[in-house]
């Protein structure tokens, strides 16, 4: 059976994981909700639901309790009178990751989603304790491993790399138990009847999968959500990236139903850096992981709703009510489109294809860095995203090789991220070089460099258990070709721009303005971020842009008829 985790329970008076609500502070909470009795061993919420109701407790005590498997459970906090219940997931409608059992008699107050949702926006002296609350409760939870679901594999599987990148880059707290050096591994594949060959596998409180794809996971924890095809969003927003979140955030705070179609996970290129430390407002940085949650819990705190991992695959954009097709055949419907899909980080040619997610990754550092400690890694590019990870992987590899084509980090790259590469001591520039081969068994064991054609960089074999390609991107833009104009790199014209493309007089039916600064070939559906043309790749730019489109959301919506 699974062992009890080992940790100390918290106060249940703790001021910051238990904070007390005055009777002001009750009294208002008390206008949004219902109030509801429970008797001993009565269940305010289970493991793993969705949409759980935000619980405040007037009397009585109620235990929370982790769910290890669909048949154990261990107690983890005990909350008592004048305090409150709940985790993010009441906020965001994700599955709860605990559930919650009456201890005694109680009295309490029960706030649904959007009950919450409203308490939480209007009433700012009672929201900002329970939101600070509900995101230090997350913390501590992922800090002693609560309320997490297990990954079992293999890291040299490509399959159990893209289930724990999924996880990660989805705010999903999970913990991987590695069968190549995990002495845990072999008991949990006994405990629950896993032979080698069926790994990876997924165990959460529902139950155990079987070499699952990433869009079964996403459907057994709740990420995915049914979508209704006959409502008609105001603005749906495909990408979920600075850009998208941006315009997710302004476009819900001003009032507009807004849907978010993200094909992977929130945060893009940008949720994957490792420090963004010229971004206004925070002097000591902050990681595009952190950025990521909070933004996808903010624009959640406003009402839009985020599905992933949904594609799209096609735009009618030919009416007023815009169709967006997705990748299991379901049709969404906006009055507006926001385009901000980003860019794919550009592959290496020949050699690391058989390493791909078995040593050879692309633009993703946090799911793997753990693992360098001791060991040599390799980061491919001169711009700031490779420069980002070099710095990050060097808090845990014993060495990192940065692998440029230029003569140094001059071009590309801001000045305070060469000057931090420059004096850290355990990364090593090679300059005017590239990678011309690699090899290793299961996993990547090392690269081959040499110089660029003509160049004077001495061919080298290095040693390194990973590589990290950043290398320059390409639009996803592959699926809008013949829906709005491209230029001839494949990212979307807006603006001035797009009345230059050959496509516009065809595709523009809009004969009283011209194209917003923001707006394609196609009237209403406007782009922002890495994926526009003349995009600046910057992250607060693209957030700036998001910002920026819902201004003309709002244009083109005053001159359609409302429902």
């Amino acid at each position: 059976m699974s062992t009890a985790p080992s940790f100390e329970l918290v106060d249940p008076a703790h001021p910051v994981l238990h904070p007390e609500l005055d009777s002001e502070q009750i009294s208002t909470v008390a206008r949004y909700g219902r109030s509801c009795t429970f008797a001993p061993g009565d269940t305010l919420f289970r493991h793993g639901q969705r949409d759980a109701p935000f619980v405040v407790l007037k009397t009585g005590r109620v235990d929370i309790f982790e769910r290890t498997s669909p048949t154990e459970r261990h107690l983890i906090a005990k909350v008592i009178a004048g305090r409150f219940i709940g985790d993010q997931s009441m906020f965001t409608g994700e599955p709860t990751v605990a559930e919650a059992e009456a201890a005694e008699p109680c009295e309490a107050l029960i706030l649904e989603r959007e009950q919450l949702r409203r308490l939480i926006t209007e009433h700012t002296y009672v929201g900002e304790v329970i939101l600070k609350c509900l995101m230090d409760r997350r913390d501590w939870l992922r800090g002693n491993d609560l309320g997490q679901v297990k990954l079992i594999g293999s890291r040299f599987s490509e399959d159990c790399y893209a289930l724990r990148d999924f996880l990660t880059r989805n705010g999903v707290m999970h913990r991987f138990v590695d069968v190549e050096s995990d002495e845990d591994s072999q008991r949990l594949l006994d405990e629950f009847g896993i032979t080698p060959d069926e790994t990876p596998v997924i165990v959460h409180s529902k139950g155990v999968d079987r070499n699952p794809t990433v869009g079964e996971v996403a459907r057994a924890l709740g990420l995915d959500r049914e979508l209704d095809d006959e409502h008609i969003h105001d603005v749906v927003v495909i990408g979920g990236g600075p850009g998208g979140l941006g315009a997710a955030v302004y476009a819900a705070s001003e009032g507009l139903d807004t849907l978010v179609i993200e094909s992977r996970y929130p945060g893009g290129q940008a949720g994957a850096s490792a420090r963004i430390e010229n971004y206004l407002g925070f002097p000591t940085g902050l990681s595009g992981n952190e950025l990521t949650e909070k933004a996808v819990l903010q624009a959640k705190k406003f009402g839009a709703t985020i599905v992933t991992p949904r594609k799209a695959t096609a735009i009618d954009a030919a009416g007023s009510i815009k169709a967006v097709t997705l990748d299991d055949g379901t049709a969404v419907r906006g009055r507006v489109v926001v385009l901000a899909c980003g860019a794919d980080y550009r592959r290496l040619d020949g050699c690391t294809t058989k390493y791909e997610g078995r040593g050879v990754y692309y633009g993703t550092t946090y799911t793997e860095a753990d693992r360098f400690r001791g060991k040599s890694v390799a980061v491919i590019g001169g711009g700031n995203s490779a420069g980002q990870a070099a710095v990050y992987l060097a808090k845990f590899a014993e060495r990192v090789y940065m692998v440029i084509r230029k003569p140094d980090l001059s071009k590309g790259m801001s000045r305070y991220l060469a000057d931090r590469i420059g004096s850290t001591d355990n990364i090593e520039l090679i300059p005017k070089a590239e990678v011309v081969g690699c090899d290793g068994g299961e996993g990547l064991q090392c690269i081959d460099v040499g110089p660029i054609g003509g160049g004077d960089a001495e061919p080298r074999r290095l040693e390194v258990i990973a590589m990290f390609v950043m290398i320059g991107v390409d639009p996803r833009t592959d699926w809008l070709r013949g829906c709005v104009g491209l230029d001839e790199k494949g990212f979307v014209l807006t603006g001035m721009d797009a009345v230059a493309h050959p496509d516009f007089a065809e595709q523009w039916t809009n004969t009283q303005a011209p194209p917003a600064h923001l707006e394609t070939t196609r009237p209403g559906v406007l782009a922002v971020g890495d994926v526009r043309a003349g995009s600046t790749n910057r992250v607060a730019a693209a957030i700036g842009e998001g910002g920026m489109a819902v201004t003309f959301c709002h244009r083109v919506l005053a001159k359609m008829p409302r429902r």
